[in-house]
């Protein structure tokens, strides 16, 4: 934020709450209307969604909200687009396999230039097992619809990037995602400052405003003005849409949507984030950076491990004195190559932090666009005659800085300090320099728990003897909570109130103190009268890292069994407190 709050217009409701409510929010003053089918751990959305239109909201419009569940999220995809093509601000929300049986719809809403947003709690696919946590997977199987898409880190990027979302898509007349980490921002509980209802009314307007055509392609259709959003379905004035073409024609359609269309999208982009940047003081870029401008070494990735791995940039830099940065890649669709081609030049290493793992293709997705970006700026600085790529910057081969791709926190897997600080520690001169690895997890435990486990490992290494090289650790986890912040972890049982209680611990510090606060249960697939986890953080100050608490100052449990399934004073520190 480069403005102090206290000079803009619209700075924000300071309150506290999950990324999933920090959607609705915004979703509420905004749109009209909503197809949605629920799934976790974007459920919430739809619910709350529901909730506020059968109170009767009205929106900045002076609309009630509509809102339709039809039989799964294939159908809701073609509700969502139904109603934006009749002409209102529409959204929809899903995870995971919803994305993935959506995902033929999806084109469609492209070709048809609609305007609605799509909110995704971005979940692991079953590849193995079923999981519902957080992962990139379902993020990355729409890529190639012709949606942009944009990541959020944490529940205040939440609200803006929505808000912004809606405005990008009715100047591009292209459909957006917006999406966040299942769990880890859907449930978290943060402080953020709440977009206000006259900013939302300002800044995006009623889907029924007469405005200043942006685009050349767009006046031939529209001429100078048109509806912020599009009519195509009026009864005043009925077309046929959704047509079918054949070879003379089908191609020419497809192709002739880069220039006229897509090829804007990156300045309105721009556009959108300095405009919103004007009203609140919080400004957004396609991609953003923290302390890269002089770094040697970066960290580049998407979501909530950005925050974490910010806070331990900072405690490597202090510590050790080396010059890493951190890369947040806000925006994946269309990639900002233009950026990213300016930010990586002359690093000594850049590691890809991605959420999932594609084993059969030669890169990981952001690993195989910030390849090809590379790869065209090599081309700029090796040809004496043109530019072959005028918006990409000019590489020399000592330019080019060393990739390495790491997976990481599929399916909610904890990262801890500890897995950022080996990935580090990898890129430098004297590390591993493995091109490839996996965080926090072991393919060989150098303490087995049990000699049939130690027989085990020793037949899985002969039979596969760099397996164990696949994972990589760091030399240290400290504690990076910031001074003064009271960590809190509860032990209980499934059906007892543990989450309903944590969050109303956390709220009464939040409300009574002023505290900043995170706040999350464990969320898992176990049934009720299970063992369940919850972490509390309070602290004077932002709490930036984003990792289950290990150092904790009072553990909390009211199972009287918890000794016999979990070592409930792990971590505890000294003085700490056990109630």
């Amino acid at each position: 934020m480069d403005k102090k709050n206290s000079k803009v217009k619209y700075p924000g409701i300071r309150v506290a709450m999950d990324g999933n409510t920090a959607a609705i929010m915004c979703e509420r003053e905004s749109s009209d209307a909503a197809g949605a089918y629920p799934i976790t751990p974007s459920t919430q959305m739809g619910e709350y969604w529901a909730e506020e239109a059968a109170k009767g909201h009205l929106n900045i419009s002076d609309r009630p909200l509509i809102f339709i569940e039809p039989e799964g999220e294939h159908a809701a995809a073609a509700v969502t687009a139904g109603l934006s093509m009749t002409g209102l601000r529409a959204a929809n929300f899903s995870s995971g396999q919803g994305i993935a049986y959506m995902h033929e719809s999806l084109y469609a809403a492209v070709g048809k230039r609609l305007t609605y947003v799509l909110n995704i709690g971005a979940r692991a696919m079953t590849k193995s097992t079923l999981n519902v946590h957080a992962g990139h997977d379902d993020y990355h199987a729409i890529d190639d619809t012709g949606f942009f898409q944009l990541f959020a880190k944490k529940a205040q990027h939440v609200a803006d990037l929505n808000i912004i979302a809606h405005r990008i898509a009715e100047l591009a007349l292209t459909p957006g995602v917006v999406a966040q980490d299942g769990f880890l921002t859907t449930h978290l509980i943060e402080s953020l400052l709440l977009p206000e209802r006259e900013l939302i009314r300002e800044y995006l307007g009623r889907p029924d405003d007469l405005i200043d055509t942006p685009t050349a392609a767009q006046k031939i259709i529209y001429g100078d003005t048109r509806r912020r959003i599009p009519e195509l379905w009026d009864v005043d004035n009925p077309v046929m849409a959704g047509i079918v073409q054949n070879q003379d024609s089908y191609m020419q359609s497809v192709a002739a949507q880069r220039p006229y269309f897509f090829d804007h999208i990156k300045e309105l982009t721009d556009r959108a984030f300095e405009e919103y940047y004007e009203l609140t003081g919080r400004r957004y870029e396609r991609v953003m950076s923290y302390r890269a401008e002089d770094a040697d070494y970066l960290i580049l990735g998407q979501g909530s491990v950005v925050s974490s791995a910010e806070v331990v940039v900072d405690y490597i830099r202090k510590t050790r004195g080396i010059k890493v940065g951190v890369v947040d890649l806000v925006m994946f669709r269309p990639f900002p190559a233009d950026l990213i081609g300016r930010i990586l030049k002359g690093k000594k290493g850049v590691t890809i932090l991605e959420r999932l793992d594609q084993p059969l293709a030669e890169d990981l997705p952001i690993a195989r666009e910030i390849r090809a970006v590379l790869t065209k700026c090599i081309e700029n600085g090796s040809n004496k005659k043109e530019t072959p790529y005028p918006g990409l910057a000019s590489y020399s081969p000592s330019d080019i800085p060393a990739l390495f791709s790491g997976s990481f926190g599929m399916g909610s897997r904890d990262l801890q300090p500890e897995g950022i600080i080996g990935a580090i520690e990898n890129m430098l001169p004297d590390g591993k320099r493995k091109k490839l690895f996996y965080l926090s997890i072991d393919f060989i435990r150098d303490v087995p728990f049990t000699p049939k486990q130690r027989a085990y490992q020793e037949s899985i290494q002969e039979a596969y003897p760099h397996v164990k090289e696949l994972a990589i650790h760091g030399s240290e986890n400290p504690n990076l909570m910031p001074d003064g912040a009271v960590t809190v972890r509860f032990h209980s049982v499934g059906g007892w109130g543990a989450i309903t209680t944590g969050k109303n611990l956390a709220m009464t510090l939040y409300d009574l103190l002023g505290y900043e606060i995170k706040a999350n249960p464990k969320y898992g697939s176990e049934k009720k009268g299970q063992p369940t986890t919850y972490y509390l953080a309070a602290a004077p100050e932002p709490i930036r890292i984003n990792c289950e608490y290990y150092f904790v100052d009072v553990v909390l449990s009211p199972d009287p069994n918890v000794f016999k399934h979990t070592n409930a004073l792990a971590g505890l520190k000294k003085g700490g407190v056990f109630i």
